[in-house]
């Protein structure tokens, strides 16, 4: 048996007996915690991966959230059927947006995403009829063996891990190692017969339906949904939890959505009005002091044991 091997057995027993040991408040917060990192760990396949930055992916998100929402409580669907149909929506979105956003590079990249994501919000937030409004959609519950906190987490844990093999097989694939030529050079690449734009589009819809997979999970865990999903500031919440993780490491999200949430629950506790500033600031050195963030950390060769010379 392999080390690493070993290493994420050991996580997956220490998952699975957590809520053994754990109260309610932190069975939550653990569910909260999968599934920011499922959401920054699809939006890390287009930044850390691909290169690309968006800033309206919450869009995805919301989109994933909403149809499971919309299909559960108006069109009466079973909750495992709704769930599987949010992921399909949010990479319906993001084949349509991302068509015309690939198209573009850089700043110009980043800004029409965030147009993108803001029409998306817009739509949800002026749709009353449908979508609830500033009122959003609520009684979105799911059925009666997963309303424990602890079947729940279970269940998260089984499609958000399910998640996570799917995003690893996809970046340690040949299209994850295009992607990565893509984002070191994209001429080259196109050079040695890589589309790149195809290849960025492929990413993008890849990274809208693992978002959608992180909304609809969200959205009965939450019991609502509400048009902040796709506002832009959402979208920034993925961001900063790659950036504390590790932008190019597929376990950087990981590392970086516990960070984010433990920092984020125990400033809010000991300063409950001024906590967005400290984390924010925070955040800052991290970035700041750490570019490579919490795995970049880990991986220093001055945590690793130096070589005994031979005399």
């Amino acid at each position: 048996m392999g080390r690493r091997t070993a290493v994420w057995g050991i996580a997956l027993a220490a998952a699975l007996a957590l809520p053994l040991v754990l109260s309610t408040f932190f069975i939550v917060l653990l569910i909260e915690i999968a599934v920011v990192a499922l959401f920054a760990t699809a939006f890390n396949l287009l930044m850390g991966f691909g290169g690309m930055v968006s800033f309206g992916h919450a869009a995805y998100f919301a989109l994933g959230a909403y149809a499971a929402a919309l299909l559960a409580q108006k069109a009466g669907w079973p909750m495992l059927a709704a769930l599987a149909a949010a992921p399909l929506v949010a990479a319906l979105g993001a084949f349509v947006f991302g068509f015309f956003i690939v198209r573009l590079t850089h700043t110009y990249f980043a800004m029409l995403s965030l147009a993108f994501g803001q029409i998306v919000y817009t739509v949800i937030f002026k749709w009353t009829s449908l979508t609830g409004g500033d009122n959003g959609l609520l009684n979105v519950w799911p059925p009666t063996f997963l309303r424990s906190q602890t079947a729940y987490y279970y269940f998260t844990l089984l499609i958000i891990g399910t998640s996570f093999l799917g995003l690893y097989a996809i970046v340690n694939s040949p299209f994850g190692y295009a992607l990565k030529a893509i984002r070191e050079n994209p001429r080259r690449a196109r050079f040695i017969g890589v589309n790149v734009r195809r290849h960025q589009l492929y990413a993008f819809v890849l990274s809208g339906f693992f978002s959608g997979i992180a909304g609809g999970v969200f959205a009965f865990h939450n019991g609502s949904v509400f048009p902040d999903f796709a506002f832009f500031t959402k979208s920034f919440e993925p961001l900063v939890v790659v950036l504390l993780g590790g932008v190019q490491s597929f376990y950087g999200p990981l590392a970086g959505a516990f960070g984010f949430k433990l920092l984020e629950w125990l400033i809010s506790k000991w300063a409950p009005i001024y906590w967005p500033l400290f984390l924010g600031a925070i955040v800052i050195a991290v970035v700041v002091l750490l570019p490579q963030g919490f795995v970049g950390l880990l991986e220093r060769r001055a945590w690793r044991p130096r070589p005994t010379i031979a005399k």
